[in-house]
C-alpha cells in the first residue's frame, strides 16, 4: 500500500510536467497564429496572463502579501522577461517557432556562465563538452552555408539567442526571490506580469505598432498563449518540478523545444533536410546536458 502511495506522489507531478511542457511548445505557434506586431503579441500575452493569474490567485485564496526585496526582485525579473519577448517574438517572425525556441533554450549555457560569472559556481567538463556540442549543432543548422542566408534570416538566429541571454537573467532573479519563504509561485508570476504588460504596452506605439487585434482567430491565439502557455503552463510545472529528479525533470522539459519544431514542421511545413535535423538532435542533447545537476 506505501508503494502504491510512494508511486502516486511521484506519477501526479510528472504527469502535471509533461501537460505543462506541451502547454508550453504552443506558445511560439500561438505567437505566429497571432500574425500581429512582436510587442503588441507580448503585451496581449502578458495581460491575458495576469488576469488569468488573478483569477487562479483569489481561487486558492492566495494573497500578494509577501517580503518587498522579494517584490522589487519580481518586477526586475517582468522587466526582463518583456525584453526576453521582444526579441523572441520577433525571431519568431524571423527563422520560424521551432528554431527561435531552440535558440531560446541555449539559456541554459547563459544562466551557468552568469551563474559562474556573478555566483562563482564552478562549471565542469561535461558542461564545456555540451557547449561546444550546442554550437557544432547551431553550426549544421545555420552555419554550413551561412554567408548565403538572408540577413533577416541571420538577426532571427542573432535574436532569438539574445532572448536566451534575457531569460537567463530572468531565471536567476526568479531563482533569488523564490529563496524567500514568502514567495508563492502564484502571486509571484502576477507580480512578474504587471511591470511586464506595462513595458510591452509602452514599447508597442513607440515601434509604430498598434493594439488592433485583426480578427477572431488572432484573438483566440492571444488568449491561447497568454491563459494556455503561460498561466497553465507555467503554475503545472513550478509546481511539479520540485517534487521530481533533476535529470528526469530535465529530460521531460525538453520537450517543449521539440515539440516546438514539431510543430512548426506540420503547420507550416518548414523544411528541415539531414543535416539540420542532425543540428537539432545535437543541440537537444546539449542543453541537457547542461541542464544536468546532481
Amino acid at each position: 500500500m506505501a508503494q502504491t502511495e510512494t508511486t502516486t506522489q511521484t506519477q501526479f507531478p510528472l504527469v502535471k510536467l509533461l501537460i505543462g511542457s506541451v502547454c508550453i511548445s504552443f506558445s511560439p505557434i500561438f505567437i505566429k497564429l497571432a500574425a500581429i506586431s512582436p510587442d503588441s503579441a507580448g503585451f496581449y500575452r502578458m495581460l491575458f496572463a495576469g488576469i488569468s493569474l488573478l483569477m487562479l490567485m483569489l481561487l486558492q485564496r492566495k494573497t500578494l502579501k509577501m517580503a518587498r526585496s522579494a517584490q522589487l526582485l519580481l518586477c526586475c525579473c517582468g522587466i526582463l522577461l518583456a525584453v526576453d519577448f521582444m526579441c523572441w517574438h520577433r525571431s519568431i517572425d524571423l527563422v520560424g517557432p521551432g528554431l527561435s525556441t531552440l535558440l531560446a533554450n541555449f539559456q541554459v549555457f547563459f544562466t551557468a556562465f552568469l551563474s559562474w560569472l556573478i555566483f562563482k559556481q564552478r562549471i565542469s567538463k561535461l558542461f564545456m563538452f555540451a557547449v561546444v556540442m550546442a554550437l557544432c549543432g547551431l553550426f549544421f543548422i545555420t552555419g554550413v552555408d551561412w554567408k548565403s542566408l538572408e540577413q533577416g534570416y541571420k538577426l532571427g538566429v542573432f535574436l532569438g539567442l539574445l532572448a536566451g541571454i534575457f531569460y537567463s537573467g530572468y531565471i536567476l532573479l526568479l531563482k533569488s526571490s523564490m529563496n524567500d519563504s514568502s514567495v508563492n509561485s502564484v502571486p509571484a508570476m502576477l507580480i512578474i506580469s504587471i511591470p511586464s504588460t506595462l513595458l510591452l504596452a509602452a514599447v508597442t506605439p513607440i515601434n509604430g505598432a498598434t493594439f488592433a487585434i485583426p480578427n477572431s482567430g488572432s484573438l483566440l491565439a492571444l488568449l491561447g498563449v497568454g491563459v494556455i502557455s503561460t498561466t497553465i503552463g507555467w503554475t503545472l510545472i513550478s509546481s511539479a518540478i520540485k517534487h521530481i529528479q533533476a535529470t528526469v525533470a530535465g529530460l521531460v522539459l525538453l520537450l517543449q523545444p521539440t515539440l516546438a519544431l514539431i510543430w512548426d514542421v506540420l503547420l507550416f511545413d518548414r523544411p528541415t533536410g539531414g543535416l539540420e535535423v542532425f543540428g537539432i538532435l545535437l543541440i537537444l542533447s546539449a542543453i541537457y546536458i547542461g541542464s544536468y545537476r546532481k
